[in-house]
């Protein structure tokens, strides 16, 4: 097989305007409802570092008694989107927590791997300033976000702060990535894709690895893949795709919603659950 047919395989799992019928239908959603979010709800920024970037937003979300903080890091293949396009989530994770977050972060190829994953962590010990010392934070990522979510639970420092991550739709073996059209965006290096690949890494806190049914093969491999080698939990959202799952973050009522509560307050959780956008 020459390099362009393999490529173009690869994209196949990757590029999602080409694989998804639905793909701008799920863009304008998604839009506006974080859009309706930032209406419904009041934010708080605070910096963690000079870039503009370099922020994190808390919202009070509603009556929940708990000390949990819901902690959300967005996608977009480490190289595109914002905090504020995914305000979406918060809505439906505000039923974990009475207060979440919001994590912005700076972008590849700008800035490289490391950074991000510098900036992740910052983003969270900037929330540990604001917060006692009681309070423990879910870290909940999407997509690049489910892998830099995971790679802050590899550092040391504030994994005794967390009660657990939930790595949705994510990517942890980087060589594949590497191979796709995103290799001329980011252009990771021979030692981006060995370090921050996590698949068979220890993770010393409680994971749950979540994907959509209707995801590419790629990524619910990997998503089995990164589960099993972590002794992690893994969940399937029947009848979703790597967008759709969104609106699955949105709703207070959703199956996934409710089986995050379950997990975070006693580790256990179905296989599968259906999607809320079916």
């Amino acid at each position: 097989m020459n390099d362009l047919n393999e490529r173009g395989l690869w994209n196949q799992q990757f590029r999602f305007s080409d694989v998804l019928e639905d793909f701008d239908e799920w863009l304008r959603w998604r839009d506006a409802a974080s859009r309706a979010a930032a209406r419904s709800l009041s934010f708080e920024r605070f910096a963690y570092g000079a870039h503009d970037r370099q922020w994190i937003e808390t919202t009070e979300c509603g009556p929940v008694q708990s000390r949990v903080v819901p902690v959300f890091i967005h996608g977009g293949y480490w190289r595109s989107l914002s905090a504020e396009d995914h305000r979406c989530v918060l809505t439906g994770l505000s039923s974990l927590g009475n207060t979440c977050a919001n994590a912005e972060y700076r972008l590849m190829p700008e800035f490289r791997l490391n950074d991000l994953v510098s900036d992740a962590g910052s983003a969270l010990g900037r929330l540990a300033e604001l917060y006692s010392g009681d309070t423990r934070f879910l870290l909940v990522g999407h997509s690049a976000g489910a892998h830099l979510a995971v790679s802050i639970a590899l550092r040391a420092g504030l994994t005794d702060r967390l009660a657990g991550v939930v790595a949705i739709s994510g990517v942890y073996d980087l060589a594949p990535v590497a191979k796709s059209f995103l290799q001329d965006e980011i252009r990771l290096t021979d030692e981006e894709i060995r370090s921050h690949s996590l698949i068979g890494a220890s993770i010393g806190t409680p994971l749950l690895c979540v994907v959509g049914g209707d995801e590419t093969d790629e990524f619910q491999g990997q998503s089995l893949a990164m589960s099993e080698s972590a002794g992690a939990g893994h969940l399937i959202v029947r009848g979703a795709h790597h967008l759709s799952i969104l609106a699955d973050l949105n709703s207070q009522k959703s199956p996934l919603i409710d089986a995050l509560g379950v997990w975070l307050m006693s580790a256990s959780h179905p296989a599968e659950v259906d999607t809320i956008s079916s």
